[in-house]
């Protein structure tokens, strides 16, 4: 289901500390240009998902639940639930991507201060434009800087993600030996690199178990299986 009225009304609704909209047909509130462009990162929740919904279609019914237990603590006083999940898909598309919303804490502060991307393709194979295209990264970065970066190039962001955050990319691998097996976990953690007004860092994570091979083709097949499974997270922040 897509929906900017819906996107601005679960807001409304959830600021109000209400579970649902008080009439099933709600009038949509007017949307200012500003807000549906404002993007995520460091922005008002609200305006957020105005600008998520005025791009993508996703559940906004399972959103919503999210956002109004935003502010619920825990038992010991502390904040339980400050990340919001949301599977979303461009128009006329049936690939989908991963955005997980994290929240400033304590609360209540609705400042979105991180956010999550999990892509349907694996930018690592990806070299020429139409390669990165496949994998939605400008579709989705651009919405989520927004106003933070409002003239950002594709051909820019491609050549940042190939030149400046692949480099970083240096893969720790853990392994262990069971009897004729190896186990093997495979890890990526970047440096934060600034680009266009935000931090970005990219995170994988894999693991492999499989007949003793040597050590540069056991590299290989985890290598192969982190990315056939897309285990790639690229925070925003």
């Amino acid at each position: 289901m897509r929906g900017l009225a819906a996107a601005v009304m679960l807001l409304l609704v959830a600021t109000a500390g209400q579970g649902v909209a008080a009439s099933s047909n709600p009038p949509a509130p007017a949307v200012s240009p500003e807000d549906a462009h404002a993007g995520c990162i460091h922005t008002d929740l609200r305006r957020c998902m105005i600008s998520l919904g005025s791009a993508f279609w996703f559940e906004m019914n399972l959103v919503t639940r999210q956002i109004a237990r935003r502010n619920e603590l825990d038992v010991n006083g502390r904040t339980a639930h400050r990340d919001i999940v949301i599977d979303a898909k461009p128009p006329r598309s049936l690939e989908m991507f991963g955005l997980t919303l994290t929240l400033a804490t304590p609360a209540p502060n609705d400042e979105v201060v991180k956010v999550a991307l999990t892509l349907p393709h694996d930018p690592e194979l990806a070299h020429t434009a139409a390669e990165y295209d496949r994998t939605l990264l400008y579709d989705v970065v651009s919405v989520v800087l927004g106003s933070r970066c409002p003239s950002l190039d594709r051909m820019t962001l491609y050549r940042f993600y190939e030149n400046s955050l692949k480099p970083l990319e240096v893969p720790r691998i853990d392994t262990r030996t069971e009897g004729l097996y190896y186990w093997l976990k495979w890890h990526v953690d970047t440096a934060q690199v600034p680009f266009c007004g935000a931090m970005f860092s990219v995170h994988r994570d894999s693991d492999w178990q499989g007949p003793r091979l040597g050590p540069a083709k056991a590299y290989e097949k985890i290598e192969e299986r982190a990315i056939a499974k897309g285990q790639l997270t690229i925070d925003i922040e």
